[in-house]
């Protein structure tokens, strides 16, 4: 039965239009998306949320939500009140509290009094990895568990890609401006493994800002910095490496992890979190501990790979993460079954 969902964010990635893809297939969308989210605009801005949310909650099934923050507030209150089910997909820094690093949406003082409003309030949680929801229970409260239902994130490969000759580059995807960002992810590390191993070319792609400029400063030759550039780019990179890595200290899911696979990058993350979630079942491609040396070796063995055992990585990791998968779980969240 096609119903009407209501469809809040404030954020605007590629995970999140590919929920509204998948929705819209089979449901009605009415989106709304809260673009301001620092200083005063946003006061307007949760005020025209406000009225939105009167007028078409009365009018949708279902209120679906990316990221239990302060955009969530409204929306729960209001789709609760009009006994509406409210659905909120957490996506990792609204589980995450890493004080020593300002990352979580609980470091903050208006994020922490959302983060548990819309949680509790809230009808479904989806957790987009088991490493997400065990945060979800341990940093906000374990009593949410029962409302809990891990939907992995999901990546739809136009073509599975392998036998490209002459890789040379090894490679790591980070969206980031802020150095707390670069620890979170792992780049620091990644940077260090490239000074570990300068018989090979490195790079990072993704960095602006001050996060740019600190890596900058201290770099090995072997390595290269790019700041973000549009998809089709970075998908001629991947076709250039030979590796992707993930070393990320705290990773909900990993989507350039499986991007980099599907374009046929022989894997190495660090067997944590999300990451060790993708990579579970593959053989000689995680570091258990955060070592340079254990990187660096790793990398170095995944070089000297043959095609054959990236397309059974490809084999067994990208179908577990299929679209498909996604939209029949998410189906039977809008149905109620």
């Amino acid at each position: 039965m096609k119903k009407t969902v209501l469809f809040v964010k404030h954020l605007d990635s590629s995970f999140i239009r590919r929920d509204e893809e998948l929705l819209s297939q089979e449901h009605r969308l009415k989106v709304f998306h809260l673009k301001q989210n620092k200083g005063w605009r946003i006061i307007p801005a949760l005020i025209r949320q406000f009225f939105f949310m009167l007028w078409w909650i009365p009018q949708s099934h279902v209120v679906y939500i990316w990221f239990a923050d302060f955009h969530a507030i409204i929306p729960v209150l209001l789709g609760r009140i009009a006994r509406r089910k409210v659905v909120v997909v957490i996506g990792g820094v609204d589980a995450s509290y890493l004080p020593e690093f300002q990352y979580g949406t609980k470091t903050r003082i208006l994020g922490r009094l959302s983060v548990h409003i819309s949680t509790r309030l809230a009808t479904h949680l989806l957790p987009v990895s088991h490493f997400t929801k065990n945060s979800l229970l341990t940093h906000i409260s374990p009593q949410l568990d029962a409302k809990s239902q891990v939907i992995y994130n999901c990546f739809d490969a136009p073509h599975f890609t392998t036998k490209i000759e002459n890789r040379t580059e090894i490679i790591t995807v980070c969206l980031a401006n802020r150095v707390n960002t670069l620890f979170i992810k792992g780049v620091d590390f990644f940077a260090e493994v490239a000074r570990a191993a300068p018989e090979h070319s490195f790079t990072i792609v993704g960095l602006h800002g001050e996060a740019f400029e600190f890596v900058m400063k201290n770099r090995p030759d072997n390595l290269k910095v790019i700041n973000p550039i549009p998809h089709p780019e970075l998908q001629q990179l991947f076709l250039k490496s030979k590796i992707v890595c993930q070393f990320s200290r705290h990773e909900a899911f990993g989507l350039a992890l499986l991007e980099g696979i599907s374009m046929g990058c022989f894997p190495v993350g660090y067997d944590f979190g999300g990451t060790a979630e993708i990579l579970k079942g593959t053989q000689n491609t995680m570091i258990h501990d955060l070592d340079v040396v254990q990187a660096a070796e790793c990398i170095r063995q995944g070089m000297k790979s043959e095609f054959e055992k990236i397309e059974a990585i490809q084999r067994q990791v990208l179908p577990r993460f299929s679209c498909s998968i996604r939209k029949a779980r998410l189906e039977q969240v809008i149905q109620g079954v």
